[in-house]
């Protein structure tokens, strides 16, 4: 498994995902527009203030994926020996990414998750190397390697 290929594959799904809210914050435009010519009155009101709502939460969340592009651009592709931000971590349990939450990515068979630092986990990884163990939920966990 190679790191630059997961980063690859996580670009390419933020920017699918960024397109797919572009998209929305169009439709929700054109539905504003479209309520503004034929409503009145109090309907015309909550409908607007509604498509309002929705434009700010798909907004926000446009944001996020920026920021999570940002991250991902900032990371190095040279290997550490402690666990760190744009750290690609394989243990005897699982294998994580640690830069952004984004969730499980299936990557040539091999599930990785994608998780912020923050994260529980993400923290007790953070600084351990290779060959150390960790317990995370009752559950014993050894770093194999970081790439």
């Amino acid at each position: 498994m190679q790191k630059k290929a997961l980063i690859q594959e996580l670009r390419t799904r933020l920017n699918t995902k960024l397109a797919q809210l572009q998209d929305t914050k169009a439709s929700l435009i054109e539905s504003r527009e479209s309520d503004g010519k034929s409503s009145a009155g109090d309907k015309y009101e909550t409908g607007v203030e509604m498509i309002q709502q929705e434009m700010e939460r798909t907004q926000g969340q446009m944001d996020q994926v920026e920021k999570q592009k940002e991250v991902l651009n900032r990371i190095s592709m040279t290997p550490n020996t402690l666990i760190g931000e744009g750290s690609l971590v394989l243990t005897d349990k699982a294998n994580y990414f640690i830069g952004i939450p984004y969730g499980e990515i299936k990557l040539d068979t091999v599930n990785v998750y994608c998780i912020s630092s923050a994260s529980p986990i993400g923290e007790l990884l953070t600084g351990t190397q290779a060959g150390e163990t960790i317990t995370f939920r009752d559950q014993k966990i050894t770093v194999t390697e970081i790439l």
